[in-house]
């Protein structure tokens, strides 16, 4: 009995030994690893063979509540100072959910096996200083092919794995693969299905973004769930590529609202670089300049993003879809130049009606109302021309 006593206290040290070690070893080595949703597209010198362009961000787990109160603190006190007045709790709350992903810690030199149904990838390069790795798998029909046939009523999204750090952490995202014929809908976020009042100014934008849970733009997700390949002459099905000048760290925040709370169409996500340490000086308010967005920064991303995406797919039409708040006219004025037979259509939800209500606007020659874009035209330009000319160029997410 005695025996029996003294051989259970021992067990029970050590499964909590067990258990300690565990847990000091997931905090030490694990790592989570974010797969962004991407697209993938028929190889032009071999059809059978299908490319899709990865991004993956490979992170630790954040088991550092002293390194995020810090950070949430010093974010508190900026924001209370920028808006002159205390943050009310949810307020609080909200800032910390935002704040997640921009004070992760960062996992470079890391490498990346993908994994999709019984084929595994390994990437030959390595995470950045930024966690992040980009790269182009090549997948044959014959294994994409039997999968989609499989899908219930249609579609054109699989899934991908990504493991990295040995094991350590892995990840699930999915691919929309997309065939030739077919039409693509290029939306912006802001202003245009998530509202964040970007024409209020400053301070309304901040609310909007870091403050405040999102709001949807009324009607939007009925539009776009409206849209078909016919309506604009096209066989084939509709895919989405939402496409935003708001950072990457706030993806999970903007994917969870719009696609899995307020049901938009899924798609694929195209969004801004933000290298960040937020110890350095200043790193809160290079967040808040990536937030408010409207820098010309916004304009060559999203001109250099579309086009990526065009020159992958030169076979489908595309939809444009943005608002008049920002700089989303200039930017499809320019994608309509680079590709005229391409473009079906362009759609700007006006967010300055009762802005500009009752006021009479004037234009002449020394009024300047768009944007001079020719620089990053002509540098398109030189793109589109390298991409048809060798087609082991593939322009990247």
């Amino acid at each position: 009995m005695a025996s029996d006593f003294l051989k259970n206290i021992a067990d029970t040290v050590k499964d909590k030994i067990g258990d300690t070690f565990e847990s000091v070893k997931r905090q030490i080595v694990g790592k989570e690893v974010t797969v962004y949703p991407s697209y993938g597209y028929r190889d032009r010198a071999d059809p059978e063979t299908w490319i899709v362009p990865v991004r993956v961000w490979v992170h630790d787990n954040r088991d550092t509540p002293f390194v995020e109160e810090y950070i949430r603190n010093r974010a508190v006190r900026h924001f209370e100072q920028d808006l002159q007045r205390p943050l009310a709790e949810d307020e609080k709350e909200r800032l910390t959910a935002c704040l997640e992903n921009f004070i992760a810690d960062n996992k470079s030199n890391e490498e990346v096996e993908f994994k999709f149904a019984d084929k595994t990838f390994r990437s030959e390069h390595r995470t950045s200083p930024n966690g992040v790795l980009e790269d182009t798998l090549r997948i044959p029909d014959a294994v994409v092919r039997p999968l989609l046939a499989e899908l219930h009523g249609g579609g054109h999204w699989l899934p991908l794995n990504a493991t990295a750090g040995n094991g350590h952490g892995t990840g699930e995202g999915r691919i929309a693969f997309l065939e030739p014929a077919g039409l693509s809908v290029v939306s912006d976020i802001d202003d245009t299905i998530k509202v964040t009042h970007v024409p209020a100014g400053k301070k309304t934008v901040l609310r909007n973004t870091f403050l405040r849970e999102f709001k949807a733009a009324a009607g939007m997700r009925d539009r776009y769930a409206a849209l078909t390949a016919e309506q604009f002459g096209q066989a084939g099905d509709v895919s989405f590529h939402y496409i935003s000048g708001s950072p990457w760290q706030l993806y999970g925040l903007l994917s969870s609202f719009l696609i899995e709370e307020q049901k938009f169409p899924a798609g694929t996500f195209h969004m801004k670089n933000l290298r960040l340490n937020p110890f350095e000086s200043g790193a809160l308010d290079t967040v808040k300049s990536f937030a408010l967005g409207g820098d010309l920064a916004t304009l060559d991303q999203k001109i250099r993003q579309i086009t990526s995406l065009m020159i992958n797919l030169p076979e489908r039409k595309f939809v444009l879809v943005g608002d008049s708040g920002e700089k989303d006219p200039e930017v499809y004025r320019a994608i309509k130049e680079l590709f005229p037979g391409q473009v079906a259509g362009i759609y700007i939800r006006d967010v300055l009606a009762d802005r500009l209500a009752g006021m009479e606007r004037i234009t002449g020659e020394d009024v300047p109302v768009t944007l001079d874009t020719s620089e990053i035209v002509a540098e398109m330009r030189e793109l589109i021309a390298r991409a048809a000319g060798d087609t082991r160029e593939q322009p990247t997410l």
